[in-house]
């Protein structure tokens, strides 16, 4: 009896699904096929909102960004909808449930966040291009809640922290393969890299940094595979792995991807010689007064040098110290002086959170027009993941997200030297050194309003933090 029962439910689904499809093809509403796919993603979100994550995780890669779909703004499918509504049921379950753990809002990682989201929004109440703002407060917002405030309460299990890097890892691998694949049939030319990625990734830059990310990662779990209890299988994975992500960070001729290796190593050198934040920081400051005190000498040097962007690999990466005739390094140049130029006018509230592409054309200064400047001022941002909240949010916001890398960076590096197990020293070390390349590639983009690079760059600040949170030995016995 019981059986007939399901029987008549499957039959009475599969017709109607049946029925729906006939009327959607006459109809040309193609979108009524998805329907399955709807449903088994909103049963997960009520039952198994972990594996949700891991799901929205493993589409990122796969997901293409369609232009101006409303209003000229543009949409990452599928994933941005699934995104918006798992937004959406953690504020619900978490929020007006209160079924949150509400210790994570007490980490200083998480104070730190939020005082930047808070002045994100203060300052959007104030931009010139109020609309703009609001989006982007929102889209940082739901950024922020899945993949950090989601993320942490997720990372109790450290089997999620692992779950969640593979999840991105795997469909990358796939992606650059089929990226090669492309590109050898252009006999791996720079020119066809800048876009050979999409439609998985809009441009080299962007593809480059998230590979980055897992390369320090990948290393770890080669060379340390004994210790974290990986079988013989996952170690040979991951050496796969190592070598097809650097062949794809090396053929995405992206000068910022390559630099970012070299600050990984840096970093790593650092923890080699177990140097303390502070150490680190003395470090910096010294070598950043000593640039700015030698500037005109620096900027003499730089402006000998004439190597443009070109084909092969050593006189690409030697152009890219070339601020003389340099198209590209000029007109990041010209974006750098816009921005400096907007908080000289506005150093406290800046013009608005994504409000430099519509506001920082009269802000160019003429020493620095190149060729592919616009009067209009409608190519894009700062280039750089430093000034752009500089221009935007003024110096409190460029402080308030220095803040959240301090304090990451300060959590990690006591995680890494204070661990209580091998799996938390090694993840530390491996996620803030993944960390360090976006960070440095930041000098000269700025991709963490993306997709692609938000769930990895606010994920593994979510893992730093859950390991801090749960897996300590005063916060009682890790949970795998």
């Amino acid at each position: 009896m019981q059986n007939q029962e399901k029987n008549k439910w499957f039959w009475a689904i599969g017709i109607t699904f049946i029925l729906l499809n006939s009327i959607g093809i006459a109809l040309e509403w193609y979108w009524i096929a998805a329907l399955p796919a709807f449903a088994f993603l909103a049963l997960l979100a009520l039952l198994k909102l972990d594996h949700l994550l891991i799901v929205l995780v493993f589409l990122v890669p796969f997901s293409i960004n369609i232009e101006d779909v409303v209003l000229g703004m543009g949409l990452s499918l599928p994933v941005e909808p699934m995104i918006i509504g798992v937004f959406l049921l953690v504020i619900y379950k978490f929020i007006i449930d209160g079924q949150y753990d509400y210790r994570v809002l007490k980490h200083p990682i998480t104070i730190a966040i939020l005082v930047n989201l808070a002045w994100i929004f203060f300052t959007s109440i104030s931009s010139q291009e109020k609309v703009v703002s609001l989006k982007f407060f929102l889209s940082r917002s739901w950024f922020l809640l899945v993949f950090y405030f989601l993320g942490v309460v997720l990372f109790k299990r450290f089997s999620q922290i692992k779950a969640y890097l593979w999840a991105y890892m795997i469909p990358l691998a796939i992606v650059i393969v089929i990226t090669l694949i492309k590109h050898s049939a252009d006999n791996f030319s720079q020119i066809s890299s800048f876009e050979i990625m999409s439609p998985f990734y809009i441009a080299h830059g962007i593809y480059a940094a998230a590979i980055a990310f897992f390369i320090p990662l990948l290393l770890m779990f080669i060379l340390f595979g004994y210790k974290l209890k990986f079988n013989f299988l996952t170690v040979l994975i991951s050496i796969g792995l190592l070598v097809l992500f650097t062949v794809g960070l090396i053929f995405s001729y992206t000068r910022a991807g390559w630099i970012s290796l070299v600050a990984a190593a840096i970093l790593g050198i650092a923890f080699m010689l177990r140097l303390r934040l502070w150490h680190m920081l003395v470090v910096l400051g010294v070598v950043a007064i000593m640039a700015v005190v030698n500037f005109d000498d620096i900027f003499y040097q730089l402006y000998q040098n004439k190597q443009n962007s070109a084909e092969g690999f050593e006189k690409h990466l030697e152009s890219v110290s070339n601020v003389r005739n340099d198209v590209s390094n000029l007109e990041r140049v010209n974006r750098w002086m816009a921005a400096v130029n907007m908080v000289k006018e506005r150093p406290i509230l800046g013009f608005g959170p994504g409000a430099y592409s519509f506001t920082y054309a009269p802000y160019q200064d003429p020493e620095f027009v190149t060729p592919i400047t616009t009067a209009f001022g409608d190519q894009g941002h700062a280039h750089s993941e430093y000034l752009n909240p500089l221009s935007e949010s003024g110096w409190i916001g460029l402080f308030t997200f220095l803040a959240i890398i301090f304090t990451t960076f300060k959590t990690g590096i006591k995680l890494f030297y204070e661990g209580r197990t091998p799996m938390i020293r090694i993840f530390s070390a491996g996620l803030l050194l993944g960390l360090i390349t976006y960070l440095a590639h930041g000098l000269l983009n700025a991709y963490s309003e993306q997709d692609k690079i938000a769930v990895l760059f606010w994920g593994f600040i979510a893992m730093i933090t859950a390991m801090d949170l749960y897996h300590q030995p005063e916060n009682g016995e890790e949970i795998d």
